[in-house]
């Protein structure tokens, strides 16, 4: 059966800005949403940051207006509602120009022309249309069965009125589609990383800028997963102004945080085989030419021809130099620096966690607690600097929500 054309949409964003290449396919929503950032006259994180102060403001705004927050107020969920869901959009709009710059950087590996690379850019850094639309899908329902069946997970409280209840399902609901969106698009960007490892055909063991190129997009995505995580660690065990996570909300972050080793390595594992491959054909074609020198100096010490055997052991030697020198390079498709950078950002904040929950300090203030119930703990000195700083002060029990601002009255 005849495959059927695409005739693209006249705002359909093209590699490069190369008008006459024709995508593939249509873009998604959020494609044509970047493409219409990219056109406005500040730059794109301005907008991002605006966008995300806007919609704290404007979540605030109407809980206040309806009476269920106090005037002036502030609340920890408002403000997740108002930046998370400009995080992850702001997030993918990065990726995306990562995976160009990375792409741009493995080209020397490519054996493409121009209208080749142009399809290769456009499916590694644009989402199709059905795609788009599925992660609308998928980011409502899931919105809907956590708001229906658990809204009390959600900071929705049953004196809420409709006007409070809407907004906080209206930024769950952009939450949760941004969230679906990302996954979507790291899954496809990984598949893409993949086939493109496949088909390299001019793959130069000596030759590492190219290879590392993939590293450092599938190290922001990963990075991207752990920021949303560490984020609610620090504010409920650091600061205290959210509830500590339940056993589930634990088991989520622990597979965040599995996940986000599994999208940095598994896009990666094919270029290592790869790389180990050649590593090896390397070694071996290095053990024949070592095998016929040996062979050949030991037939001119027999033959007494001792004259070119200055030659022969100085190739020896070469050629022993070279094979320690294959052996040592990593068939890793990153640097060392990359993967420290991944390994430090998961375990750093789990060693900091563990080293302050065992300190001597706080078994005493936990002990304290245990001897005396009903004794709220002392505040930790970062939660009191922070609410010094910024005016606030908790107007419910330790582990509540919501702040006010004591300048207000």
């Amino acid at each position: 059966m005849a495959r059927r054309r695409i005739t693209p949409r006249r705002d359909d964003p093209r590699p490069g800005g190369d008008a006459t290449y024709f995508p593939r396919f249509p873009a998604s929503w959020l494609d044509r949403f970047q493409a219409w950032v990219e056109r406005l006259p500040i730059s794109t994180w301005a907008f991002y940051l605006f966008a995300a102060l806007g919609l704290s403001l404007l979540m605030h705004v109407l809980r206040w207006l309806d009476g269920s927050l106090p005037p002036g107020s502030l609340e920890v969920n408002q403000l997740t509602l108002g930046i998370f869901p400009v995080y992850f959009f702001a997030l993918i709009h990065y990726l995306n120009s990562a995976a160009h710059r990375a792409l741009a950087n493995y080209r020397p590996l490519l054996d493409l022309k121009e209208p080749g690379y142009a399809s290769l850019e456009y499916t590694l850094t644009r989402m199709p249309r059905r795609i788009g639309l599925l992660a609308i899908a998928l980011g409502a329902f899931l919105s809907a069965a956590s708001f229906l069946f658990s809204p009390e997970s959600l900071g929705v409280e049953p004196s809420f009125p409709y006007v409070s209840r809407g907004a906080i399902f209206t930024g769950i609901l952009t939450i949760r589609i941004a969230a679906t969106y990302w996954i979507l698009q790291v899954i496809r960007q990984a598949r893409t990383i993949d086939r493109i490892h496949q088909q390299t055909k001019r793959l130069n063991i000596f030759r590492r800028d190219p290879v590392y190129a993939f590293s450092s997009l599938t190290l922001r995505s990963a990075l991207g997963l752990l920021i949303p995580v560490y984020t609610y660690l620090f504010l409920a065990y650091s600061l205290g102004v959210t509830a500590a996570p339940s056993a589930i909300d634990a088991a989520t972050m622990g597979v965040a945080i599995a996940l986000s080793l599994a999208i940095f390595f598994l896009p990666l594992s094919r270029m290592h085989g790869r790389l180990a491959a050649e590593k090896h054909l390397l070694l071996l074609d290095a053990d024949q030419r070592y095998s016929l020198l040996v062979d050949r100096f030991n037939r001119q010490v027999d033959k007494g021809r001792f004259t070119p055997l200055d030659s022969t052991g100085r190739a020896i030697a070469a050629l022993t130099a070279q094979r320690e020198a294959v052996t040592k390079i990593s068939t890793w498709p990153w640097r060392a620096e990359t993967l420290r950078a991944l390994l430090s950002t998961v375990a750093a904040p789990i060693i900091l966690y563990l080293a302050t929950r065992w300190s001597p300090g706080h078994l005493r203030r936990t002990a304290g607690a245990v001897r005396a119930p009903g004794h709220l703990p002392r505040p930790h000195m970062v939660q009191v600097l922070v609410r010094e700083v910024l005016g606030l002060r908790p107007t419910r029990p330790a582990g509540c929500l919501v702040w006010r601002d004591t300048s207000l009255g």
